[in-house]
């Protein structure tokens, strides 16, 4: 991601942020995923943000004829911690602060929410007649990841037809 990019670059990239830039947790809706947010009018300097980034650059609808065109760019989650952290360093001390709150939020969730030792563990316990409601909150998962294993569309190398024949739909 940026470890070819050059100290000068970097250094670039930091002045740009410090004065135009902001660094904050994420919103209500995904709150622990931070994000690195530009907007602005140059429309060069931005292309060359979204380059260094590996972002794309989104015009901003303008509210008035008259207002110049303006463009925004967003990085959020993991790349946004880890362009943070290299940042950091080259920063003023608010920005500093702002970032800090922004790592402060931070808490990736595992991709794979289920393993194979899990699926199987799921599958037996449906398997025993155990109700997907109970499955799920045993494994920390939603009812519809359990559905899901147990209809063939996930984990789809292990055995489930016994399953099947003996578990009937149960609505959440």
């Amino acid at each position: 991601m940026h470890e070819d990019r050059s100290a000068v670059e970097l250094a670039w990239l930091a002045g740009l942020l410090e004065g135009e830039g902001s660094f904050m947790p994420g919103p209500p809706s995904n709150p622990r995923m931070p994000i690195i947010c530009l907007a602005m009018n140059d429309e060069d300097v931005m292309a060359r943000v979204g380059r260094m980034l590996g972002r794309k650059v989104l015009p901003v609808k303008r509210r008035s004829e008259r207002w110049q065109q303006s463009y925004q760019l967003r990085v959020q989650g993991a790349k946004a911690v880890s362009w943070m952290t290299l940042l950091r360093p080259l920063m003023g001390s608010r920005r500093q602060a702002q970032i800090d709150r922004a790592l402060a939020c931070y808490d990736p969730r595992p991709v794979a929410l289920l393993n194979d030792d899990t699926a199987s563990a799921a599958l037996q316990a449906l398997q025993s007649g155990d109700a997907v409601k109970a499955v799920a909150g045993r494994f920390g998962v939603s009812i519809w990841c359990i559905y899901d294993l147990r209809l063939g569309r996930t984990f789809k190398h292990l055995d489930r037809e016994r399953v099947a024949a003996r578990v009937a739909y149960q609505p959440p």
